[in-house]
């Protein structure tokens, strides 16, 4: 009897602490405030072949976790590199379905896309929260409410390194590394066009990091340094 009761003390401090962790306001996280030296390396717009898969490789080879903010519509369509991202012990987050500005949709229109991409990934078997990154960056005060409606937290970027224009995979690290401070959330992208600079820099990134001491943690590992 003493069991029972205490497997469903059990069931709902982990029910209430777990709806404690994903308490939303609706703003933005884009960095965290910490002196330990930690980042957080993210990447948005996949999955896509072929270079989700050549990034998994390079996390892999440096035993690193990342996160990916995947579009609702490549999850669908690779579920494998999906299940690829959860085997590596990869966190998942939310980039809308199709990358669209979500600026001026309603509410519930905001609400229908984000839970559709949540969806898909929980069909795929994610298990942890999802946190949700909005394309561009833009926030608004229609997003917000619809984020504190769903309970979800919004992660953006401490800064954008342009690594989805031409620029060589040097400038990706070097304008990486001019911002680099503890608590930083990086962003690259591993959907979109081509990304091979994107895959070499995020090579330099993690081998000078390294180097310097720093450890890479998952968005779910870094929010919890937060204040």
């Amino acid at each position: 009897m003493n069991i029972v009761k205490n497997m469903v003390f059990l069931g709902l401090m982990f029910m209430l602490i777990t709806k404690v962790y994903a308490t939303s306001t609706g703003e933005p996280i884009r960095q965290i405030k910490t002196t330990q030296k930690v980042v957080a390396l993210t990447f948005d717009d996949g999955p896509e072949m072929p270079y989700t898969d050549k990034i998994l490789d390079v996390l892999e080879k440096h035993n690193v976790k990342a996160t990916f903010f995947v579009l609702g519509g490549n999850a669908k369509a690779n579920p494998d590199l999906i299940k690829k991202i959860m085997v590596k012990g990869h966190d998942l987050g939310n980039h809308t379905m199709t990358h669209t500005m979500m600026k001026n949709k309603s509410v519930e229109v905001m609400k229908k896309d984000i839970q559709a991409v949540d969806d898909i990934l929980r069909a795929q078997g994610y298990q942890k929260e999802i946190t949700f990154r909005a394309p561009f960056g833009i926030t608004s005060d229609n997003l917000k409410k619809a984020l504190q409606e769903l309970n979800k937290r919004m992660v953006l970027f401490t800064f954008l390194p342009q690594d989805w224009t031409k620029i060589s995979a040097e400038q990706i690290y070097n304008n990486v590394m001019k911002e680099m401070k503890p608590g930083l959330i990086i962003t690259l992208h591993d959907g979109g066009k081509r990304r091979d600079n994107t895959v070499k820099a995020t090579e330099m990134l993690i081998e000078t990091l390294q180097k310097q001491g720093y450890e890479f943690l998952t968005v779910s590992e870094i929010l919890k340094l937060q204040p």
